[in-house]
């Protein structure tokens, strides 16, 4: 299938979650997560997680990175959707927000944290593959990123679904995830 067809019946199935599905698939996720062996992590990138898309609690990760190393500067995107550009910003407890086009909440004021010194990014999803390529929400913003982060960055995605067989239109631009959680397992690319 294609990513817009594997995207639609993702949404679709995703928001067919009811609530107590969804606590114990959050639940399982972060038991996997926290089985985890992470190298040191001074920055992460993160995001914060659209209830209304039904999409993981990703900040429950984070804090789970916080208590392992307490140092770590947490970060959440900041698109430009004219230049089709992200950058990481740095996120602070009294910090201010706000929506962007796409309804998405991102700091509005903040310290600018490089790509290259990101250690772990949660990579937002739909779905993956096998092959660890995810389908997002289809603007592009976190492989343009990804691709100016070091080469050894951990990038991890969270499904509350096993992957697709394969997405048929992969292509040069698509950058693969490290690592994809699900309720029933870790997969690793």
């Amino acid at each position: 299938m294609l990513k817009k067809a594997i995207r639609e019946v993702y949404l679709k199935k995703r928001l067919l979650i009811d609530d107590d599905q969804m606590n114990e698939n959050t639940s399982r996720i972060l038991t996997n997560f926290s089985s985890l062996q992470l190298p040191e992590v001074k920055h992460l990138l993160s995001y914060y997680p659209i209830s209304e898309r039904k999409e993981f609690n990703v900040s429950e990760a984070a804090e789970m990175v916080r208590n392992r190393f307490p140092e770590v500067k947490i970060s959440w995107p900041r698109i430009d959707a004219t230049n089709k550009t992200m950058e990481a910003v740095q996120v602070r407890p009294d910090g201010l927000y706000s929506k962007n086009i796409y309804n998405i909440l991102e700091p509005i004021h903040g310290d600018l944290v490089e790509p290259e010194e990101i250690d772990l990014v949660f990579v937002p999803l739909v779905t993956f593959d096998e092959k660890g390529f995810r389908i997002g929400y289809g603007k592009g913003f976190y492989d343009r990123y990804l691709v100016r982060c070091r080469p050894t960055i951990l990038k991890i995605g969270f499904s509350f679904f096993d992957p697709v067989k394969s997405i048929r239109d992969i292509n040069h631009f698509d950058v693969p995830l490290s690592l994809c959680i699900t309720p029933s397992r870790i997969y690793e690319f």
